[in-house]
């Protein structure tokens, strides 16, 4: 009975640690020249390191406070054609949206929701885009 019970433990937890090392997908560096919204947050320019587990992301300031955590859905996917890191933003004027971090090993991004801000700009303002490419 006992060596059931532990034997059970054992495969529970290499399952539990597989699962989030396969869930991993890295982390990535990079310099955003401007302020910029992820999710509800409004973070500063600066750098930042991004991580993906799971669907959800991670985008934190290197050496000073900001951080935010949103949930994200998967797109792109296909050949490994351009697999460079790099964030996408919506720009209207002078706010910036993170819209989509492509930061894994494929060429899968990560798409996030836009916050109802970007839903009120979009509808007075020119959609533009901009990408800011990371180093991993």
């Amino acid at each position: 009975m006992k060596n059931a019970r532990f034997l059970v433990s054992v495969v529970f937890a290499a399952f539990v640690l597989l699962t989030s090392a396969f869930a991993q997908t890295g982390a990535v560096r990079v310099t955003i020249p401007f302020d910029f919204t992820v999710g509800k947050q409004t973070l500063a320019a600066g750098d930042y390191k991004v991580s993906i587990s799971g669907s959800l992301l991670q985008v934190a300031r290197i050496g000073g406070p900001g951080v935010s955590i949103v949930s994200t859905n998967l797109t792109g996917g296909g050949a490994n054609e351009n697999v460079s890191p790099r964030l996408v933003f919506h720009c209207y004027g002078n706010r910036h949206f993170l819209s989509v971090a492509w930061i894994g090993e494929i060429n899968q991004g990560h798409e996030l929701y836009a916050p109802a801000a970007e839903l009120e700009y979009a509808r007075t303002a020119k959609q533009e885009q901009k990408t800011v490419l990371a180093s991993r």
